[in-house]
């Protein structure tokens, strides 16, 4: 099948039509729990619908960055990724809630670091390996380095979730540079090994591992979160309640506006709603890959490959936590979950790779 070059403006709709569900759905998630908290039901649509206006100008900014421009700046790119987890720790300017440090906070403007690092990653690996192909341990060492010093930053703010897109995409554009398959299972074990002594070595993760294998032995705690998921995500059934008619948001299910949000879409529109929401999501995922096959030259298809990785993984994790698939870690719903920075960073990208979109051959076997 032929892959046809169109103007590269399908990941604008792809986007804004997730983002504008996003909309919907975090007001009637956040009304209730927004009127008690903060005296205003549309407090966090109203941050949410900034975050877009910007995003999309953001998206037009991506979208005419010429790729060569990223390539030469790889080590910029990378070194600003680092320097942005690493100010989180900084006294004053890192801003902690619920016992993680993921903010920089300069009064009138908050953001989180790793939404903007994990796709920095992503530039330099596939401008560093379109130079260089791992296809020997010797070419491998930088970007391996380069992998684990995000990952290190973010899993000590702490922040696992976030964690595991980055090391499952960066996997991924490794094997898609070339790396040969022995050196890849390996990088694979080590990494299955890395993340079981990360969840073995903190006591909370180990707590959550077990609400994941029993939520009911503890419901008032550790499992408390994902039994309220499961409520809502049962209770949807085939047509959902009706929108705004979710019950689980009236202050049961925690996070209900932003890492939990998917939730509240499959107790309202059932699922139904949750399978248009994800043809949605497919459709931009698939078109981020054709990309890939279909650029120009070696870069580009790795800059390609690599931000259509991270949105897919954050995807399919957010909804795997979400279905009660893998033990509870918090992460956003990529476009859909209330945060501006990740909002903001998502249709950023997606305007980059609606440029390499148009750039790419007009006929290519697909």
């Amino acid at each position: 099948m032929l892959y046809k070059n169109k103007s590269g403006y399908h990941f604008l709709l792809f986007s804004v039509l997730l983002s504008a569900i996003g909309l919907l759905f975090i007001y009637s998630a956040s009304r209730y729990s927004a009127e008690i908290n903060y005296g205003d039901p549309f407090f966090f649509v109203r941050k949410q619908a900034v975050a877009l206006a910007v995003g999309v100008a953001f998206f037009f900014a991506g979208r005419f960055i010429k790729p060569e421009w990223l390539k030469k700046a790889k080590w910029i790119v990378l070194f600003l990724s680092v320097a942005m987890l690493a100010l989180v720790f900084i006294p004053g300017l890192g801003m902690s809630s619920y016992g993680a440090t993921r903010w920089i906070s300069f009064g009138f403007v908050t953001f989180q670091p790793s939404e903007i690092s994990k796709f920095g990653l992503m530039v330099f690996l596939a401008a560093y390996m379109c130079e260089k192909p791992p296809i020997n341990v010797k070419n491998m060492i930088i970007p391996v380095l380069a992998t684990c010093a995000v990952c290190a930053l973010v899993i000590s703010e702490p922040n696992m979730s976030i964690t595991m897109v980055i090391g499952l995409s960066a996997l991924l554009l490794f094997y898609a540079a070339g790396l040969p398959k022995k050196i890849f299972v390996v990088l694979l074990l080590v990494v299955l090994a890395g993340g079981a002594v990360l969840i073995f070595t903190e006591p909370y993760r180990i707590k959550r591992l077990t609400a994941f294998l029993n939520p009911w032995e503890n419901p008032k705690a550790e499992g408390y979160q994902l039994i309220q998921s499961f409520y809502a995500v049962g209770s949807g059934g085939l047509f959902g309640k009706g929108l705004f008619c979710s019950r689980q948001k009236l202050l049961f299910l925690p996070f209900a506006e932003s890492d939990f949000i998917f939730s509240v879409i499959a107790e309202e529109t059932g699922l139904l709603g949750c399978a248009v929401i994800m043809i949605v999501f497919v459709a931009l995922i698939v078109s981020g890959f054709r990309t890939a096959l279909a650029a120009q030259n070696r870069f580009e298809m790795l800059l390609s490959a690599g931000l259509t990785a991270v949105i897919g993984f954050q995807t399919l994790i957010n909804v795997a936590v979400v279905t009660g698939c893998i033990p509870p870690t918090g992460v956003p719903l990529p476009f859909v979950s209330a945060g501006g920075s990740s909002l903001i960073s998502f249709l950023f990208v997606s305007g980059v790779l609606s440029g390499l979109s148009a750039g790419t051959k007009n006929d290519v076997v697909s």
